[in-house]
């Protein structure tokens, strides 16, 4: 375990470069911050490639860091620490996982029941939507341009762990013919359509949840199969796409 005790360690310089989104993408990097979110990065096999430990971290944590083998370790000092985390109140661990690749053709061959985004910008909404299509063994979620990153920190809290285990990818709208070529139906969720509980839907489809405010992209709607709604008993005009989508999944995931 190495020390880094200054914030002008080049090791500290590179994490804070990594906070663009662009650079961690080039690096293929993401951050996984807290005790709760490495321990479910390390349960469900992401490659773990430095951990970072903040002195008082690591005294009272030390059978736990010292049981991470394999993985490069930097023993930082509190106040180091605390200019590299996300959290007003960090618990003081800090690891760069590497995204996984995912097969796209394997996922597709299954034919599950899978989630595509368009423009979904709250990361909180994206990750509370990965949680819930995981729950009900979703096969993957598809994001396309506009859409918030998979691996903000927001997003990976708001998945519970389930980003890590759930295949992902960001796609463009070249998407929907791959999908139609391997048998899949596109349903659309819109405020205007067919009744979800009504409609004859079929499993191997392609749930596309819209953006909160102007709903989904127009030049999407000519690949849809259906247009589903959700019906409301209630004045309320609409509900957020996180609760809209888990009431969706919901009604698929028992086709």
């Amino acid at each position: 375990m190495k020390n880094i005790e200054s914030k002008d360690n080049k090791k500290i310089k590179r994490l804070k470069n990594l906070n663009k989104k662009k650079v961690r993408d080039q690096e293929n990097l993401f951050f996984i911050e807290g005790t709760k979110l490495l321990q479910e990065a390390l349960a469900s096999g992401v490659k773990v490639e430095e951990l970072y430990v903040s002195d008082s971290y690591y005294q009272e944590n030390m059978s736990f860091i010292d049981k991470i083998k394999g993985v490069d370790t930097y023993l930082v000092a509190d106040n180091v620490f605390k200019t590299l985390s996300y959290l007003s109140n960090p618990e003081g661990v800090l690891g760069l996982g590497s995204q996984k690749a995912w097969n796209l053709s394997d996922v597709l061959k299954e034919g599950r029941p899978l989630i595509i985004l368009d423009r979904v910008n709250d990361p909180k909404n994206v990750g509370s939507i990965i949680r819930t299509g995981e729950a009900f063994s979703f096969s993957c979620v598809f994001a396309l341009e506009g859409t918030a990153d998979l691996y903000n920190e927001k997003t990976l809290r708001a998945s519970m762990g389930s980003i890590f285990r759930m295949p992902n990818k960001r796609v463009s709208h070249e998407i929907f013919p791959i999908l139609k070529e391997y048998g899949y139906e596109i349903y659309g969720l819109d405020l205007k359509g067919e009744d979800i509980r009504k409609a004859k839907l079929k499993r191997n489809c392609a749930l596309v949840l819209g953006n909160e405010s102007t709903g989904i992209d127009k030049d999407i709607k000519k690949y849809f199969t259906k247009t589903i709604t959700i019906p409301m008993s209630g004045p309320t005009e609409s509900l957020n796409v996180s609760n809209a989508a888990s009431i969706c999944i919901y009604e698929i995931s028992f086709l």
